[in-house]
């Protein structure tokens, strides 16, 4: 849940309910409320609707609710001949800006918009690691073209709530929001910055911005800025920005965006279409309904629907995030029933909890290995990019300059446990299972993939050595027998190596290993290893 505070008796006078009537309204939102004092009131919202984290925002779901106003308002959208200019940003890739008119901040709506600038950061934002917001007073940016480029740490402004110049390194260092956020995007010793035509400074995401666009009391336009390194986020909380303060009387203007692939102009404002059986809808909620009470419904929840035959299909307002499939289509329209109107039906079936085949194999290798006579370690997940080899992860502002990578493999880290214990009783026989991340095609390009490692050194060492107690592992785990085929990697010695497989798929490596590699992690004695990919295993059996 995230919390909000709110004057009351603005929230009130807007949906024209007694604080009863308002609570209960709420309630079927998934929203409660706790009185702070007289004037004052805190609401706490469930985590997935961030489109109700400002007053605009609950008056629009309330009123949808309530049946004062049906379907997805239509906001009014024009064009402006603000540019923004998006440059080579490595740490920081993404940014895109919006103006919105007639906002007209009074001392009550200016508190308000901070704390849901500050809301979305914490949220949506990740704590303005993924995505950080910059708000202006456009009648103090001077140009019409605002460029977002990297800056160096001796470039000067004055920052918010300052007065006198200061450097980005100096603000780093002395400033509550340097020290908090300063070195999230800091890369090369560049810093990202938005910034007028002529150099002036307008903000440094994801830190803060400068004094010279400070929002205040009678502020009547904006400009806001939006950055990060997750594109459809920085899209979304742009988005659900704009669209809650036009929701307050404000005008929502376009600014043109250029040398990207992404965009043309922004804000994108994107609508999606989800579908859903309307049969389903009922099986899900437990009543009867048809496709008209579903469309009805929909519309109090804010969105406009139509039907196919018996598809729905809901056009999704850009702030609703939340909204990605039937099933959530489903809670809106219980939401919109009311959770009080809905009687639970007896449960016919039960079934019990079982573990995911994931865990089942952790378990079973693990018993199994220490069923071998071998010992059970355990490494960081962080470790130093000179020991890794291939395509792996590496931090852009690592704490420590020993642990500046994720590693890519189990063998690594264990070759390196092997090096600072070769003064112990031999034969040193040791396993662990544990993640690692890998290249994928997901959005990140990585993913985390299950591993066990095994290992052993000794004076002398033999391939066959660790080979039988493999084997009897993975038969005994999965009760698929394994087969061996001949594997050039570089980190066995030529000959001494082999693949795993399973059902013609490779699911491990196994050899003696390359005393070239041992001299690279100080190891003075043989050593054979195996690396199992159980995440892959999972998937054959």
């Amino acid at each position: 849940m995230v919390t909000i505070t709110l004057r009351k008796s603005r929230l009130l006078e807007k949906l024209k309910l007694t604080e009863g009537e308002l609570e209960e309204v709420l309630f079927n939102l998934k929203s409660e409320i706790e009185p702070i004092d007289q004037e004052n009131i805190a609401i706490e919202i469930n985590a997935d609707r961030l489109d109700m984290l400002s007053l605009g925002g609950i008056v629009r779901a309330a009123k949808g609710i309530m049946g004062v106003e049906l379907g997805e308002p239509k906001y009014k959208v024009v064009d402006t001949d603000y540019v923004l200019e998006v440059r080579s940003v490595e740490s920081r890739r993404y940014a895109l800006g919006a103006v919105v008119y007639n906002v007209n901040l009074d001392q009550e709506k200016l508190r308000e918009l901070i704390q849901f600038q500050e809301k979305l950061h914490d949220t949506i934002g990740r704590r303005r690691k993924k995505v950080a917001i910059g708000i202006h007073d456009l009648k103090k940016i001077d140009t019409k073209r605002i460029i977002y480029t990297t800056v160096p740490l001796n470039y000067k402004f004055v920052p918010l709530n300052q007065k006198e110049t200061m450097t980005v390194s100096e603000v780093i260092e002395k400033t509550d929001q340097g020290k908090k956020y300063g070195n999230i995007s800091v890369y090369n010793n560049l810093s990202p910055a938005i910034l007028q035509e002529d150099g002036q400074v307008l903000s440094i995401p994801p830190v803060i911005n400068s004094e010279k666009t400070k929002i205040e009391e009678g502020t009547k336009d904006v400009f806001i800025d939006v950055t990060g390194t997750n594109l459809q986020a920085v899209m979304e909380t742009l988005d659900i920005l704009v669209t809650n303060l036009a929701e307050e009387g404000g005008v929502i203007g376009r600014v043109k965006v250029f040398d990207i692939t992404y965009m043309n102009f922004s804000p994108a404002l994107i609508r999606r279409v989800v579908e859903a059986k309307v049969d389903y809808i009922s099986k899900r909620i437990g009543i009867e309904l048809v496709g008209k009470d579903v469309v009805r419904y929909l519309s109090m929840m804010r969105m406009d629907s139509y039907l196919e035959g018996d598809t729905l299909k809901v056009i999704v307002p850009p702030y609703r995030i939340d909204i990605m499939r039937d099933v959530d289509l489903a809670e809106d329209v219980a939401m919109a029933i009311g959770y009080n109107k809905l009687e639970p039906l007896q449960i016919g079936t039960m079934n019990f909890g079982k573990f995911l085949k994931e865990t089942s194999l952790y378990r079973a290798f693990r018993e199994l290995s220490i069923g071998a006579g071998l010992q059970e370690i355990y490494s960081l997940v962080l470790t130093n990019s000179n020991y890794l080899e291939g395509n792996f992860v590496r931090l852009l502002n690592p704490i420590s300059a020993e642990y500046d990578a994720v590693r890519n493999s189990l063998v690594w880290t264990t070759l390196k446990f092997l090096s600072r214990n070769q003064r112990a009783r031999f034969p040193v026989k040791v396993f662990e299972i544990g993640e690692v991340v890998v290249p994928s095609n997901s959005d990140t390009g990585f993913r985390n993939d299950l591993r066990e490692v095994m290992a052993v050194m000794d004076s002398k060492v033999s391939f066959e050595q660790l080979q039988s107690l493999l084997h009897q592992v993975i038969v005994n785990a999965t009760g698929i027998e394994p087969t061996y085929e001949e594997n050039d990697d570089r980190l066995f010695i030529p000959g001494r190596g082999a693949a795993v497989m399973l059902k013609g798929e490779k699911v491990g490596i196994l050899g003696e290993v390359n005393p070239e590699v041992l001299v690279k992690f100080d190891v003075f004695y043989p050593v054979v290893i195996s690396e199992i990919y159980l995440g892959k295993i999972a998937n054959l059996i």
